[in-house]
């Protein structure tokens, strides 16, 4: 989004798709564009602007044409391109953005958050509003901060509002999962606001002070490990935790930088995204510079250290300056804004241009299937991976004495592999990551010589022994089932938890590894509810689902050794109560 313009445009691969460009005089009248919100079913956008306005936007596909960039060879047998992988699989469509409302509101928009199907707006008038998406408020469940009560936790038997004038929010954070916003106030004071439902009605609403911070500049919450962060002016970022027991927030761990990594400081933070999959941490600085944490505080780089040549100064000015930023599908890659001056002669003093860049990023297979014990990194289009051997006690008792030594001949490969310099990269076939894009499961057998990947539909696997893929034949069964709850190998197997989108029901799936890839092959169980996770101990399965269900599976042979079978064993039904205490 720029300042007088919309436009949407595709991931994979990187074109722009539809604009929307505003006129010189709505620019004039209610100002330029600063923030953007999806709905969360994407038919939709709004675009809050300087001057207090919203602007909501339809979008939609045309169904008159097929798509666009669409691929045509040469007439000249010399220029045509010979290879699959010179031609892009997926369908790019052809989107309509429009203008469907404009919509005022009092007071400048600071903030903005979409919850459910509302969006809420912070101002500069102390409110919290809540619109939808048909340009409506809804004035029964907007916020005065001056009637909400703040403790410092939810045990204290006094609470009271804010006081001071002229105080309102700036940053506005929303999570259901961590059940309330997190907010930063105009005097840097944080907090967290809370209600006991979710429609967070005015009367329930109640405020819980981040302690021992008064210098906050921005916030996020993490979904999957419950924490909320905050930048603060003084180069550094705080994390918090919600006590179960008094509902207040405690300190997890600080975000600093080392003298070693930088001795200077660059600034307060200007801005903080957790990755989709809440197992990293973005933050950028307001003299510039970028650096990326774990979870809990490691940090895993930082630009501040970069070279970039010898007419650069980086006391006086970074070139990676990043205005805003937001993380992608499945978090490989971060796109950002970058905020550079104008150094054209013709160019007003002091102008400033802004440019999108996008940062690439790996990432292990930990971070969805941590069921996985053995190393295994994947970055978009390529695989690479480091394979650590199985514990002994983990292997299965079924194993006779052949396959004891059959394992044991394998730690020279797990050596090789282990001890070597260089990356084992295996490149996705085009054929596969064209239309699936991007990658979301992986597993290594434990030999270390077969590797499994499943992306948005469907799956592939791959021989490092062969060097060869196998792909589905059938390209509808491909796009039939989604693996949804992990991915893992059993033997000569790959199992995983899927969702089929023809019987629209969730089922565990298994592929023999030496048969081509084909339902007529597969073994499957109906589930009751999606699979979250699995795993393998010896020869059973586990799996938890969405309904919080732990179930166990033995996995054996048949006679004919062709063919899996599954027999359920009950384990254990947890509850929701007793979900929470784990």
């Amino acid at each position: 989004m720029l300042s007088s313009t919309a436009e949407d445009g595709e991931i994979e691969p990187c074109v722009p798709i539809v604009l929307h460009r505003r006129s010189y005089e709505s620019i004039e009248d209610i100002g330029v564009n600063e923030l953007v919100e999806w709905r969360p079913d994407s038919s939709m956008l709004v675009v809050a602007t300087s001057g207090g306005h919203l602007l909501l936007y339809n979008l939609g596909v045309q169904t008159d044409q097929k798509g666009l960039y669409e691929q045509v060879d040469s007439p000249h047998a010399n220029l045509r391109r010979d290879s699959a992988e010179l031609f892009i699989k997926e369908v790019i469509p052809s989107l309509h953005l429009s203008l469907e409302k404009e919509v005022g509101v009092e007071g400048g928009i600071t903030s903005m958050v979409c919850i459910r199907d509302e969006l809420m707006l912070a101002t500069t008038r102390g409110h919290i509003l809540r619109y939808r998406w048909d340009g409506s408020e809804n004035r029964d469940y907007c916020l005065d901060l001056r009637r909400v009560p703040f403790c410092i936790d939810q045990q204290v038997s006094k609470a009271i509002p804010i006081v001071e004038a002229n105080t309102y929010v700036v940053d506005i954070e929303y999570s259901p999962l961590v059940g309330g916003f997190a907010i930063v106030l105009n005097d840097g004071r944080a907090a967290f606001l809370t209600a006991s439902s979710l429609r967070f009605d005015p009367n329930q609403v109640q405020g819980i002070w981040a302690q021992n911070i008064e210098d906050a500049t921005c916030a996020s919450v993490n979904h999957k490990y419950r924490l909320i962060a905050f930048g603060r002016k003084n180069s550094q970022g705080v994390v918090y935790c919600i006590d179960e027991s008094t509902g207040g927030l405690e300190v997890s761990h600080h975000i600093v930088l080392s003298s070693k990594d930088y001795p200077g400081s660059p600034g307060l933070v200007l801005g903080i995204r957790w990755t989709p999959d809440g197992c990293a941490m973005a933050i950028a600085w307001a003299n510039g510079g970028l650096s990326l944490w774990s979870t809990f505080g490691a940090l895993l780089m930082c630009t501040l250290g970069w070279d970039y040549g010898l007419h650069v100064d980086l006391n006086n000015f970074n070139p990676l300056h990043v205005y805003s930023m937001e993380w992608s599908a499945e978090g490989y890659q971060l796109w950002m804004v970058r905020r550079q001056p104008d150094h054209d002669p013709g160019g007003e003093s002091g102008s400033t241009i802004d440019t999108v860049v996008q940062l690439d990023f790996v990432k292990s297979a930990l971070t969805v299937n941590p069921c996985e014990d053995r190393l295994f990194v994947n970055l978009g289009d390529n695989l690479m991976k480091v394979y650590h051997e199985r514990p002994r006690d983990q292997l299965s008792t079924r194993f006779n004495s052949e396959d004891v030594f059959r394992d044991i001949s394998n730690l020279s490969v797990t050596n090789t592999l282990v001890g070597s310099k260089q990356w084992i990269v295996v490149p996705i076939p085009s054929a596969y990551s064209g239309t699936n894009w991007p990658i979301r499961y992986t597993a290594i057998d434990s030999d270390g010589q077969n590797i499994a990947v499943a992306g948005r539909t469907g799956l592939a696997h791959y021989s490092l022994l062969t060097r060869k893929w196998k792909l589905f034949g059938n390209e509808t069964q491909e796009k039939d089932f989604v693996v949804t709850g992990g991915l893992l190998w059993w033997r000569d197997y790959v199992v995983m938890g899927c969702y089929s989108i023809v019987e629209n029901k969730d089922e565990i799936r298994i592929y023999p590894r030496d048969s081509r890839l084909d339902n007529a092959f597969m073994k499957v169980t109906r589930v009751p509810t999606q699979v979250l996770l699995l795993n393998m101990l010896r020869d059973r399965l586990i799996t938890f689902c969405a309904n919080g269900q732990v179930s166990v599976y033995s996995l054996s042979l048949q006679e004919n050794h062709s063919q899996p079978w599954f027999r359920m064993a009950p384990y254990k039904l947890l509850d929701n109560k007793l979900l929470d205490k784990l």
